[in-house]
């Protein structure tokens, strides 16, 4: 096969894969925004702490196999076969483990009704085990699309069930039976798209265990990292903050997502390939931050001054207090997008090791803080400290960064001042501006409107003009310049 066909595939795959998850993420958002307007606090509390237990198990349950199987220039039967029955070995424990600690874990979270949710949850959890793993002869060969249709179906499907469950049930368990039904088409889906037919085996699975221990461990660390909050708050706050906090963060970050990863995603290409050349790399690193600051700065910042209309217009009256939460972790957004850019290019330089290291003691720093401060916490405390915690994980990777590569720490820092000057004049404009929307309209969904097209016309303009005075002296900026301004102005000709 030539490099330019396999090249080829690589994109294509890759535009599944990215379209894949960008679906998942919008039906997620969408579910969201509806069910909010159905559903209590209370209810979206007790599926957020169930979805933290099965979360964990799924991890325990999810050794690898597929990444095992992938990377190997030639798959046998037997190695299928093999790492089927590790799945669906590995499922069934956690799926028991699931129901067997379902009465411990309620009493940790506070919660009866924790019990037979999570043993009902356990069963899907069980199903989830028997999936095709035939599909993964499909990926190894770039084809990602039937995966992308299987998933996009359940999806779709356990989106329906879910919706018109809650209108009849009016309760969480809308979200535990509607996860059966995703899970269960989901596994009929994988034996439709492929004619693989597994058979119990454990011929190898010494060879694909070995593989598999380490990201089993590194998965669990890095869930308890981005967990602890949710797991403490679910044991020293009622479940209907947890479904506040969960909500509120999905309303902050999730629309930030859809928003910035399709502008980032070509960034990334290439990388790799550059990685030698220093200068060249770190010329593609700085011009690739400087469109991130122009672009995560007004979205983070936007979401975070038009909150109170944001959380009224989505969510409903009832979530009006969850304003506050909005609020703050709106400024997860930005950190949280840089440093997973900053990991990005660490992979890209090879430095794999580096990221576990950083994992264990961001990970240790982050659980310890947690656990030492959450017995004594309100909610918003719960926000505000993990908007701290990864605002200092981010940092303290950037500063390593430019210590190990040609990126420079002063240049970066300066890429953020004329994103930051214009975002402020915006926010600023915004906040004048609200007590005239306000007497003109009582309208919540029109003063969000004219918020956010007053806020992005006004940052436009600014970001626009300083963009073209600093063209001539800011390399990164010619680059925004002839690639955003000039090409689109010459497409229109």
């Amino acid at each position: 096969m030539s490099e330019q066909s396999i090249a080829t595939k690589v994109l294509k795959s890759s535009i599944w894969q990215y379209l894949g998850s960008w679906v998942d993420k919008l039906i997620g958002f969408i579910s969201t925004i509806i069910l909010a307007r159905i559903l209590v606090p209370d209810d979206f509390g007790i599926v957020a702490a169930a979805g933290i237990v099965t979360g964990l198990f799924h991890i325990i349950g999810g050794v690898g196999t597929e990444q095992y199987l992938i990377r190997k220039k030639e798959i046998l039967q037997s190695e299928l076969d093999t790492g089927w029955t590790i799945n669906v070995i590995m499922k069934s424990i956690s799926a028991i483990g699931i129901f067997l600690l379902a009465e411990i874990i309620a009493d940790f979270m506070g919660d009866n009704r924790l019990v037979l949710v999570l043993q009902v949850i356990s069963v899907s959890s069980l199903l989830a085990g028997f999936n095709n793993i035939g599909m993964v002869l499909y990926e190894k060969n770039y084809k990602y699309r039937p995966r992308f249709i299987v998933r996009l179906t359940s999806r779709i499907i356990g989106f329906a069930v879910k919706v018109a469950l809650a209108l009849y049930l009016d309760n969480y368990w809308a979200f535990i039976i509607a996860e059966f039904f995703e899970v269960a088409i989901y596994l009929i889906g994988t034996f439709i798209a492929h004619p693989f037919r597994p058979r119990f085996s454990i011929a190898n699975w010494k060879q694909q265990w070995l593989f598999s221990q380490w990201i089993l461990l590194k998965s669990i660390f890095v869930f308890l990292r981005f967990r602890v909050d949710k797991i403490l708050l679910s044991k020293f706050l009622p479940l209907e903050s947890l479904g506040v906090y969960t909500v509120s963060m999905d309303l902050a970050t999730l629309p930030a997502g859809q928003i910035i990863a399709p502008v980032m995603e070509p960034l990334y290409v290439g990388l790799s390939e550059i990685h030698d050349n220093p200068l060249l790399f770190a010329d593609k690193i700085h011009k690739a931050l400087s469109l991130l600051f122009i672009i995560v700065l007004p979205v983070a910042l936007g979401i975070h001054v038009t909150s109170e209309n944001l959380v009224y217009v989505l969510l409903g009256e009832k979530w009006n207090h969850a304003t506050p939460l909005v609020t703050v972790v709106a400024f997860v957004i930005i950190p949280g997008i840089v440093g997973d850019f900053f990991t990005r290019v660490m992979t890209a330089m090879g430095k794999v090791k580096l990221i576990f290291q950083f994992e264990l003691v961001l990970g240790l720093i982050t659980i310890s803080v947690f656990m030492l401060l959450a017995k004594r916490m309100v909610l918003l405390d719960f926000a505000m400290l993990r908007v701290a915690l990864t605002s200092f994980n981010t940092f303290l990777v950037f500063f390593v960064l430019t210590q190990i590569s040609g990126l420079s720490f002063w240049r970066i820092c300066a890429l953020t001042c004329i994103p930051l000057i214009s975002v402020i004049a915006m926010l600023y404009f915004i906040i004048l501006i609200t007590p005239l929307i306000i007497s003109y309209s009582h309208s919540h969904l029109i003063q969000l409107l004219i918020q956010v097209g007053a806020g992005a016309i006004l940052y436009f303009y600014l970001i626009s003009s300083f963009i073209y005075l600093f063209r001539n002296r800011v390399k990164e900026y010619q680059f925004i310049w002839k690639t955003f301004y000039v090409s689109l102005s010459l497409k229109k000709k």
